[in-house]
């Protein structure tokens, strides 16, 4: 009896000890690692012009130069955008001539301007890096033998030959021959271009002028 007793006691006690295990703190459930969250990356605008890039041209001069060189490739003006462009080039070069042109004013038409142009146009344009030397060797391919290097914003003038001193004349008129487009001495009576006031955003209004009527 005592013995059948004492097996009983073991019993009762094996049980407890297991019933105060199965009570024990449950595993706790691996905690998933944080998320970190990783500040958005600001993109700059697509096709952003800027002029701080050594010898850079003015944004304005970039956009009409550049909107002259993309001619012939896939992001050439189109028709549409001549239409819209023409008479903002126009405003553009009326501001310039005037006198009491305020800053804000050139700079509202110029942004009119990159809206009217892709971001891909844009994009192309601020890909050349346009230099004044590039516009200084454009202006002597087209027979503007010389001009003055530009301020800031504005487009270079330019002269005749016959105004400039001998050594200069010869040098100007090499280096056209050198790239294929001789140019006269400015004495006699063929025009070379050189009494273009503003020979580039001339160059821009016909391109403009033209493709808006289609051709």
């Amino acid at each position: 009896m005592y013995r059948m007793n004492t097996w009983k006691m073991i019993l009762v006690l094996m049980a407890a000890m297991a019933l105060i295990a199965g009570c024990g703190a449950a595993p706790t459930a691996p905690t998933a690692p944080a998320t970190v969250a990783t500040p958005a990356t600001a993109a700059a605008p697509a096709g952003t012009l800027i002029d701080t890039y050594d010898d850079a041209l003015s944004v304005r001069n970039q956009l009409a130069y550049g909107t002259l060189r993309l001619e012939g490739t896939a992001q050439a003006v189109t028709t549409g955008q001549a239409a819209t462009l023409l008479p903002l080039w126009q405003a553009l070069q009326a501001l310039s001539a005037s006198t009491t042109t305020a800053t804000e004013e050139t700079a509202a038409v110029q942004a009119q301007i990159q809206s009217a142009l892709t971001p891909d146009q844009l994009s192309a344009i601020a890909g050349m890096r346009l230099t004044n030397a590039v516009l200084q060797a454009y202006y002597v391919e087209i027979g503007v033998a010389e001009v003055r290097t530009p301020e800031p914003g504005v487009t270079p003038q330019s002269s005749s030959l016959r105004d400039l001193p001998p050594e200069q004349r010869e040098a100007a008129r090499a280096t056209a021959q050198a790239l294929g487009t001789p140019v006269g001495s400015g004495s006699g009576g063929s025009g070379t271009g050189s009494e273009k006031k503003d020979a580039l955003l001339d160059e821009v209004l016909e391109l403009l002028s033209a493709r808006a009527q289609g051709k």
